[in-house]
C-alpha cells in the first residue's frame, strides 16, 4: 500500500503528466490488491457475528483522518508551500503504511484452509 503514496509524492516534485497517471495507475492497482487481500483476512480471521463490528470500527477510523487532513491542508500548504506538503504528506502516509509490518503477528498471517 506504500505504494498508494507515489502520486502525491510525484504531485509535490513536479513529475509530468505521463509519469503521475502510470502512478496512479499503479496505485489504483495496489490498492485494489489490498482490498482483496484485507477482506480476505478479515473473513477468514474474524468470526462472522463481529464481522460487522470490526468492519464498522475499520471505516470510521479510517474515514476520521480525511476532514482533518482537508481542513489542515490549506493552512500548511500556504505556511510551507504546496510542494512541501504534498512531498510529507505522501511520505508520511507511506511509511504509515509500512508501520504495521514491525507487528511480527501480522507479518506471518496465514489462510485457515477448512477441510470441506
Amino acid at each position: 500500500m506504500s505504494l498508494g503514496a507515489l502520486p502525491l509524492i510525484l504531485l509535490g516534485v513536479g513529475a509530468n503528466t505521463l509519469l503521475l497517471a502510470a502512478a496512479a495507475f499503479v496505485a489504483g492497482v495496489v490498492s485494489e490488491f489490498f482490498t482483496v487481500v484485507w477482506e480476505t483476512v478479515n473473513n477468514t480471521h474474524i468470526p462472522e457475528r463481529l464481522l460487522s463490528r470490526v468492519g464498522a470500527h475499520d471505516e470510521f477510523w479510517s474515514s476520521v483522518p480525511i476532514p482533518v487532513g482537508q481542513l489542515s491542508t490549506p493552512f500548511l500548504a500556504a505556511f510551507f508551500g504546496t510542494a512541501a506538503v504534498a512531498v510529507t504528506g505522501g511520505g508520511v502516509a507511506a511509511v504509515a503504511m509500512l508501520v504495521p509490518l514491525l507487528v511480527p503477528s501480522l507479518r506471518k498471517i496465514e489462510i485457515n484452509r477448512n477441510s470441506d
